[in-house]
Order: structure tokens, then sequence, then C-alpha cells
């Protein structure tokens, strides 16, 4: 039987997926990249709307990133036999200067700052189901980062 909480179990799957090394953009990491962008737009954050497949700042480069975020979320509503009419957003937001700060130390596997993504899913009744972690990266710099020959998005 389908449930509304089980939207934010879907959100933390989908949270785990694109902060892995495996979420790679043009053969480097997705996050990275991600921060280049906000830097070269002057922002300190990238938002990414799955369900209208826009990122703001806008950049047609993580089109395809999009794109297989939003069938991994189809995906997962499927798996459950959630109606996809019971989300109204699915966001996936990264801030690269957030203003909180984990309560928690944040093992530091990479050079670069602290940043947060959060996923969110709002259900159809107005309920967000969100979760968040904390992480550390540095801007692309394909001088300093070798690319995936198995390229995902």
């Amino acid at each position: 039987m389908a449930r509304r909480r089980d939207l934010k179990n879907i959100a933390s799957g989908m949270l785990g997926s694109f902060t892995s090394r495996n979420n790679d953009v043009g053969g480097y990491w997705g996050i990275g990249r991600l921060c280049l962008l906000a830097q070269d737009r002057g922002t300190s954050g990238v938002r990414l709307d799955l369900l209208s497949h826009s990122t703001t700042p806008e950049s047609a480069e993580f089109f395809k990133l999009l794109d297989g975020y939003y069938s991994i979320l189809q995906k997962h509503l499927a798996a459950r036999n959630i109606p996809d009419t019971w989300v109204s957003s699915a966001i996936i937001e990264l801030e690269f200067s957030p203003e909180d700060r984990p309560k928690k130390q944040v093992p530091i596997f990479t050079w670069g700052g602290l940043y947060k993504i959060s996923t969110s899913i709002m259900d159809d009744r107005g309920k967000v189901h969100m979760v968040s972690i904390f992480g550390y990266c540095a801007p692309h710099n394909p001088r300093k980062e070798h690319r995936s020959v198995g390229q995902r998005f």
C-alpha cells in the first residue's frame, strides 16, 4: 500500500546517489561541476528542479543529470506504487557556503570547502519530505581531477 511518508525514504535514497562519486557529469564528479557553475555565476548555491527539468542558475550542461534523476524518482515511485500525482515538487539544492553548520564532524574525503545538500519532495497535501547532509568539495578543476571513462550523465 502506497504511503506518502515513503517520500522521505525516496528523498534519502536520491540524496545518497547524488552525493556518490558515481554521480558524474561529463566524466567528472557532478557536485564539483555544480560548485563551478555556482562560482562562475557568482552565487553560493544551485537548485535542481526535477519536475520542471531546470536549474537555478540556468545551465543546459546539466540536462542529462536532471533527466537521469527524474527517471530515478519515477522508478522509486513506481516501486512503491506511489502515484506521481502525489508529488508536487522534487528539488535537489546545494549550498556551497551554508549558514548552518553540521552538528557532528564531517569527514573530509577531498579538498575544498563545506557544502550542504538537501533533497526535498513536496507531496500533494503540501507536506515537505526533506533530508540533508554536509560534505566537502571544490569547484571542478580538470587539472586536479581524473576523468571517469564510465560516464553516467
